[in-house]
């Protein structure tokens, strides 16, 4: 079972953390008992994670690779970010101005390779701002693992993508909470009442944080911090959990193509498609429950 220690003897199941970054999310897998390969595209995060796990390198529980993961192997331009580590990206914005964003040639890999080279992994983390979907472009069903996570975007399509390769389970959740419920947007007048309600009478909130989740639809309605399926204490900077220990139920393709519809019509008639920050959590048809 997902999230169990391993048995002594064993050897502990592999993950894949694509998006590196601080190794927030790496050193919850390694809590969980997994072992990680962590690959991050920004040199200087790669070197800090190798500090950092330094114990765990040496027991061989982790190995960090220095490169990017896209849609075909080469060097190329990637964007390091100068304000901020988690928007450093291999996709061009138009809004980059000077002295925010240093230019370097980065090596890169396919997902395919990276699991020709360290095994089939038990679930892929992916988060590497805009080009998630590449990941899943050198995938095949026979070399999908059990589990994978994605940072959606309004264009690309996950879901098709993830069905054709043999997913039947979804999950979505706010980046910035791990938790299934959407904002309150400008437009849904009967949510905005609701939740003037419940900031002019407690009584009426309180009620709303009990309901059971599917009820509880919104995320006013919920704590402010990140979901946590066991106490775990994450980062601004992790994922969450992901799996069977992720928040929610899981979806079928076409109920899930219904919601995430939905709430890609709701940020784009609020005119904030362009922030839309969810990940959508995927489970293989093949994988034991």
């Amino acid at each position: 079972m997902q999230g169990k220690r391993p048995v002594l003897g064993t050897i502990p199941k592999l993950v894949f953390d694509i998006g590196l970054n601080n190794g927030d999310d790496t050193a919850y897998y390694l809590h969980l008992g997994y072992r990680v390969v962590g690959v991050e595209a920004d040199p200087s995060l790669a070197a800090q994670c190798s500090q950092r796990f330094e114990r765990e390198i040496r027991a061989g529980q982790i190995k960090v690779v220095n490169a990017g993961i896209l849609r075909q192997p080469g060097e190329f331009a990637f964007y390091r970010s100068l304000q901020e580590d988690g928007w450093s990206t291999f996709e061009p914005d138009i809004n980059q101005k000077p002295g925010e964003w240093e230019e370097l040639r980065v090596s890169c890999i396919t997902a395919r390779q990276l699991i020709a080279d360290h095994g089939q992994p038990f679930f892929i983390k992916v988060d590497i701002e805009g080009a998630d979907f590449q990941v899943l472009e050198t995938l095949t069903p026979a070399i999908a693992p059990a589990y994978i996570s994605l940072e959606l975007n309004g264009i690309d399509p996950f879901l098709d993508r993830l069905a054709g390769l043999g997913y039947s389970a979804f999950k979505f959740v706010d980046g910035s909470t791990c938790r299934p419920a959407p904002p309150i947007f400008d437009h849904q007048i009967g949510w905005r009442l609701l939740r003037r309600a419940g900031r002019t009478v407690p009584i009426i909130r309180g009620v709303m944080r009990k309901l059971p989740q599917p009820l509880r639809a919104k995320s006013e309605w919920n704590p402010p911090d990140k979901f946590s399926s066991d106490g775990y204490e994450f980062t601004d900077q992790s994922s969450g959990p992901f799996g069977e220990r992720a928040a929610g139920s899981w979806l079928t393709v076409d109920t899930a193509n219904r919601w995430l519809n939905r709430l890609k019509d709701d940020y784009r008639k609020a005119g904030i498609l362009h922030d839309l920050w969810w990940d959508v959590h995927a489970r293989h048809a093949s994988a034991k429950k």
